[in-house]
C-alpha cells in the first residue's frame, strides 16, 4: 500500500513538472517519439509484472529507433525551454512509469498478464522498420488536438 501511494505521489508531482514542460503543441515526428515512448514504457512495466522477457529483447532489437525518438522528446523540451531537457525526460519517463504502474497494480496480477498476451505478442514481432510502422500508425489515428498547426 505505501508502494501505491509513494508511487501516486510521484507521478502527481512528475506529472505537473513533466506538463509544464510540454510545448502547447507536438509535431508529427514528436507525437510518433511520443507513441514509442509509451510503448516502451508500458511494455517495460508489463514485461516485468509477468515475469517475462519480453522487453529485454525488445529493446535490444530496437536500440537505434528507441534512442532516436528519445531524442527527438528530449528535442521537444529543449525546445520548450527546458535548461535541461535531459533531466526533464528522465522526469516525463518516470511520470509515465508510474501511469502504467499504477494502471496495472490496480487489477490482479494473473488477470492482467492473460489480458496483456497480445500485447506482449505484438511487441516480440516488432523490430526495426516493423516498430517505427507500428508506432508511425498509433501517431497518424492521434485524434487530438496536439499537433502543431504550423
Amino acid at each position: 500500500m505505501i508502494k501505491v501511494a509513494t508511487a501516486a505521489v510521484l507521478l502527481l508531482g512528475s506529472a505537473a513538472w513533466a506538463a509544464a514542460a510540454t510545448p502547447q503543441c507536438l509535431r508529427g515526428q514528436e507525437i510518433e517519439a511520443e507513441q514509442a515512448i509509451r510503448f516502451q514504457t508500458e511494455l517495460m512495466v508489463v514485461s516485468d509484472t509477468c515475469g517475462a522477457q519480453t522487453y529485454t529483447a525488445f529493446a535490444r532489437r530496437n536500440r537505434a529507433a528507441l534512442v532516436d525518438y528519445q531524442q527527438l522528446i528530449i528535442e521537444r523540451f529543449r525546445r520548450a525551454g527546458a535548461s535541461h531537457a535531459e533531466a526533464r525526460f528522465d522526469s516525463y519517463l518516470t511520470q509515465l512509469a508510474n501511469e502504467v504502474s499504477l494502471r496495472v497494480g490496480a487489477q490482479p496480477v494473473a488477470t492482467m498478464c492473460r489480458n496483456a498476451e497480445s500485447f506482449l505478442a505484438t511487441a516480440e514481432s516488432l523490430a526495426g522498420d516493423q516498430f517505427r510502422r507500428y508506432v508511425a500508425e498509433q501517431a497518424a489515428a492521434d485524434n487530438s488536438d496536439r499537433r502543431c498547426r504550423d
